[in-house]
């Protein structure tokens, strides 16, 4: 049903999305929808708009670029470094969104980023120009 929900609505939050389930007739707790999102692989995404959105098939190419580095402009708190990974602090319940950003922002320097509610953790590749990734991350001169 979730992700019924989530193909056919813009859905833009976790308590949107229980009283819509409840509409259907379906009572769930929150720690339980937010189990279920993780096991279902539902992402929240940018929507173009400066909001995100939950959705369970990625678009299949990214946003333009300037939209999503806007959003990480607006986004991201800071960063810190250590050798090759980068620390990604965000606005709370941004970080999933930016670490799909940044994914398919396809950066020549990043292996991959992990996610979690306001950090992310970026791996470089070894020897990685810092400052050309964040030239790159928010396309800067």
């Amino acid at each position: 049903m979730i992700h019924g929900i989530l193909r056919a609505e813009k859905i833009h939050s976790q308590e949107e999305l229980l009283k819509r389930l409840e509409r259907e007739g379906v009572e769930v707790t929150q720690a339980t929808l937010s189990r279920d999102l993780k096991f279902l692989s539902v992402a929240r995404v940018p929507d173009g708009s400066g909001e995100y959105l939950y959705t369970v098939d990625p678009p299949q190419e990214a946003a333009q670029d300037p939209f999503i580095r806007d959003d990480l402009r607006r986004e991201i708190v800071g960063i810190e470094f250590s050798g090759n990974l980068a620390v990604v602090k965000t606005k709370m319940g941004h970080a999933p969104g930016i670490a799909y950003g940044i994914d398919h922002l396809k950066i020549t320097d990043v292996i991959g980023t992990v996610g979690g509610d306001d950090t992310l953790l970026v791996v470089l590749k070894e020897g990685a120009d810092r400052a050309r990734f964040l030239r790159e991350l928010t396309g800067g001169p």
